[in-house]
């Protein structure tokens, strides 16, 4: 699937439960945990929802979600199980918004928000709650679930959790009009130690050097596949900090095992 095709999937996949949630929330300039109260169920319930936490939900809680969100709890469950879309770091984001004129004491008068939590904000130690999320979309002129969607993947990646990946960029065209292949990059091999340099690898997609300095095939099953490699390293980069030094920590054992 090209990368336009992509991109429609992902406008057309349904809210995610989390991101419908969270804009509840703050359509009514509620904290999560006022609005969990009004909802009758607990703060701590509701968060697991909000950072896709929740895997076996009780028949009480959907049925509860069903009548505040105007939905089936059939949907409730399937839209419980959604990824939402990729997203900035929140700290990122909102130093782009200011850079639009506004500075900390100009946000801090217009939402009403304390300056020490702007600085966390800023810093990327914090994440705003539901309320102050509304207040910083009306005050900055931006669409209330747009940063809706932003504040749950933040959330999400904070958790160690998944959003979706953004569409592949498609190659760039060569003059001519057609599709450059992506340029293979061979690393100069040492010379050989009794002897003169080694002449260069034949030039084909799988080949490389062993151990012993003789170019061989690569076996399919070791070949990499570049677009998940690229997946993967898209949706490493767009983990908060946290989230990086876990997945890190995590891998750094599993090698320890071998």
């Amino acid at each position: 699937m090209d990368a336009a095709g992509s991109d429609s999937v992902l406008q057309e996949q349904p809210m995610p439960l989390a991101v419908m949630l969270f804009s509840a929330a703050m359509q009514q300039e509620l904290a999560l945990s006022k609005y969990a109260d009004q909802l009758d169920i607990s703060p701590l319930s509701l968060r697991q929802f909000i950072n896709g936490k929740t895997q076996r939900p009780r028949e009480k809680t959907l049925a509860i979600l069903s009548q505040a969100l105007g939905i089936s709890v059939s949907e409730v469950r399937h839209r419980n199980t959604l990824l939402p879309k990729a997203a900035p770091p929140f700290a990122e984001w909102l130093q782009a918004q200011m850079a639009n004129g506004f500075s900390r004491a100009r946000l801090n008068r217009e939402t009403g928000i304390s300056d020490g939590a702007l600085r966390n904000y800023l810093d990327g130690q914090t994440l705003p709650d539901t309320d102050q999320a509304q207040r910083l979309a009306r005050a900055l002129h931006v669409d209330p679930l747009e940063l809706a969607h932003i504040l749950v993947a933040n959330h999400m990646m904070m958790q160690g959790g998944l959003t979706l990946p953004e569409p592949l960029a498609p190659p760039a065209p060569a003059l001519n009009g057609s599709v450059e292949p992506p340029t293979r990059h061979v690393e100069p091999h040492p010379a050989h130690p009794s002897g003169p340099p080694l002449s260069p690898p034949p030039q084909n997609d799988y080949s490389e050097y062993n151990e012993r300095g003789v170019d061989r095939v690569v076996p399919e099953y070791e070949r990499a596949d570049p677009a998940e490699e690229r997946r993967l390293l898209t949706l490493w980069r767009r983990l908060h900090p946290q989230g990086r030094r876990a997945t890190l920590t995590y891998i750094a054992g599993l090698l320890a095992e071998f």
